[in-house]
Order: structure tokens, then C-alpha cells, then sequence
């Protein structure tokens, strides 16, 4: 772990932000408000807003999360001594404003509302460049992800290929970024994001009894389970898997999720679990006190804290009731 005390400042402004971050009585006060307004208005006090000082209503919650996002990417890249170190975090960003583009260059109808303005390339810029097929100047890895998937696409008229293609590279780019970093902890959090996402891969193609052929395609490289547990157990009883993973650091995770999909909670609560998984690795860096982990952890646990405040708006405003809307929330940082 890194001991550069340049890092010193950084990680005292974050100890004492994370102070001010929605905790649980705050997710409560959310889910037990008589209306989403009331909800809304606790966001409001915790600092959630927009630039202009504009109020906006309930249904605006959706661009003030977004905002919220920006600020956050914004305050580490001011205050961290290596702001380039959160590129890798902005990589998926990217890939999905790429997805989202080609979709609707193929498709002939694009909705600009998906892209994602907080990321490495303004959504805008990079438009230009799939349009006028000007990419030179992006990453070797990116630019070549671009055309295996044009020349793929054009070849089967197959829109799967998209995010198949894609995803495998957004991956493989984290990774490579996160290894060029020599930072441990970043290159194992990059490590289990792609072991958690093989395994939810397995389990969707599971349920849906796609082939062999198919998971080869969609489990991704990198990650510490061994691509042949997949493939063995595809055919196996859901109980031959998570033996398999008894003895990975995986192993709580799937019993876990094991109970979810045999019950009816499916595979929606088994990717809470995950991203609970995640968090659990994020806490660890609560006992550093100098280096980039304390950061990272703030990034993602606010990252948490917004997809809470998501999943709790979406509810109010779909009179959703709270018992519902409390199973669904993700465990808090703080």
C-alpha cells in the first residue's frame, strides 16, 4: 500500500466528507417520507443539487444524482496528487457511451439522453469521431474494440455483438490501467468487478439454458476464477458451481446467492449481493491512512450511496412500498 504523504491532505478532506454521507437513518427518513418530495428534500440537505442553484421538482431527481456523480469525479481530481489514477474509473463510462452511440447509428435512432457526461471523452467529441470514423487518436485498445464491432456488426446484423465486444474491452482496458498503476488494491477491485461479472454472466446464461458457445463469449479475461469452472458446471446442478467456488474468496457470496435464486427473489437480489461484495472489499480502506485506497473507497461508496438514492426515488415515486424498497438497497459506507 502506498505511504506518500502527499496523500495526506487528500484523505483528511474525504475522512471528513465521509462524515456528512446518507447513513442509514437518512435512507430511512427517504423510504418512510409520506411523499417523494419529502424524500427529494433530504438529498437536498445532504447537498445534492445543481450548480445553478436551480430547485428543480421530483422528477429531476434522476439529473441531480447525475450531477452529484460529476462532483464527486470533480472534488478527488482537485484534491488527489494523481487525479489521472480515476481514468480507470471512467473507462466503463466510456464504453457505454460508445454502446449507446453505435446502437443508434445501427439502429437509426439514437437516445442522447444515455450517454454519460462524466467521462474520459466528452460524449459530444466522441460522436464526431464514430460519425466521421476519426479515431485515431483514442487508445489502441478502444479504437480496435470500435472496429471489431462495426465489422462485426456490419457481417451478422447481430446487435448482441455490441455490448459482447465492447464489454470484453471495456474490461481488459480497466484492467491493463489498473496493472500500469502497480496499486495493489486497485488491481485487485478491478479483478473481482470481472470475477463477479463472469459470475453473474454464468448464472443469467444458466437460468436462460443458453450454450456453451454462448457464455465463451461473454465471460471475460483477467479475473481469478479459472474460465474452466464455468464451462464444467454449465451443464451441472446450480450446487456443482458453488461448490466449485468453495474454496475463492467467492464462496459466502454464492451460498448466498444460491438461497436468492432457489427462493423467489431471483437474480435481481443476487446482483445486490455483489454489489455488496464489492463494499466489503472498499472498507478495508477505512484502516490506511495515507495513499489513493481511502479515496477509492470514498468514490465507490458514494457511488453506492447514489444508486441508494436511485432505487429509493424510483420507489416513492411508484408508491413501491417501503419493505420493498429497503430489500433492494445495497449496503451503505457509512
Amino acid at each position: 500500500m502506498s505511504s506518500d504523504t502527499h496523500y495526506a491532505y487528500a484523505v483528511s478532506r474525504v475522512r471528513a466528507i465521509e462524515r456528512k454521507m446518507l447513513d442509514k437513518q437518512k435512507f430511512d427518513r427517504m423510504i418512510d417520507a409520506k411523499t417523494p418530495e419529502e424524500a427529494l428534500k433530504v438529498l437536498t440537505e445532504a447537498g445534492y443539487g445543481f450548480e445553478d442553484s436551480e430547485q428543480g421538482n421530483v422528477y429531476d431527481y434522476e439529473r441531480m444524482l447525475k450531477e452529484e456523480n460529476k462532483k464527486v469525479y470533480a472534488l478527488l481530481q482537485e484534491i488527489a496528487p494523481q487525479p489521472e489514477m480515476f481514468d480507470l474509473f471512467l473507462i466503463l463510462n466510456d464504453y457505454h457511451n460508445i454502446k449507446v452511440l453505435l446502437k443508434g447509428e445501427f439502429s437509426g435512432n439514437l437516445d442522447e439522453g444515455l450517454l454519460l457526461d462524466f467521462s474520459l471523452i466528452p460524449p459530444g467529441e466522441l460522436k464526431i469521431k464514430l460519425q466521421e470514423r476519426k479515431w485515431d487518436d483514442l487508445p489502441p485498445m478502444m479504437k480496435e474494440a470500435i472496429e471489431e464491432t462495426i465489422e462485426t456488426y456490419n457481417r451478422t446484423s447481430d446487435p448482441q455483438v455490441i455490448d459482447l465486444i465492447l464489454d470484453k474491452a471495456a474490461y481488459a482496458h480497466m484492467l491493463k490501467q489498473a496493472e500500469a498503476s502497480k496499486n495493489q488494491f486497485l488491481i485487485k477491485l478491478v479483478k473481482i468487478k470481472i470475477d463477479l461479472a463472469n459470475i453473474n454472466a454464468f448464472l443469467r446464461v444458466k437460468l436462460l439454458k443458453k450454450s456453451w458457445d454462448y457464455l465463451d463469449k461473454v465471460l471475460l479475461a483477467g479475473g481469478t476464477v479459472d474460465k474452466k469452472i464455468f464451462m464444467q458446471n454449465l451443464q451441472s446442478p446450480l450446487e456443482s458451481f458453488v461448490n466449485e467456488l468453495s474454496r475463492t474468496p467467492y464462496d459466502k457470496l454464492c451460498q448466498e446467492g444460491l438461497g436468492s435464486l432457489q427462493s423467489s427473489k431471483g437474480i435481481t437480489h443476487f446482483e445486490k449481493l455483489t454489489d455488496n461484495f464489492v463494499m466489503e472489499y472498499v472498507r478495508k480502506a477505512r484502516y490506511i491512512t495515507l495513499g489513493i485506497e481511502p479515496l477509492v473507497a470514498y468514490l465507490k461508496a458514494k457511488e453506492t450511496e447514489i444508486k441508494n438514492a436511485r432505487i429509493i426515488m424510483v420507489g416513492k415515486i411508484n408508491n413501491i412500498s417501503g419493505e420493498i424498497i429497503r430489500e433492494r438497497l445495497r449496503e451503505a459506507y457509512v
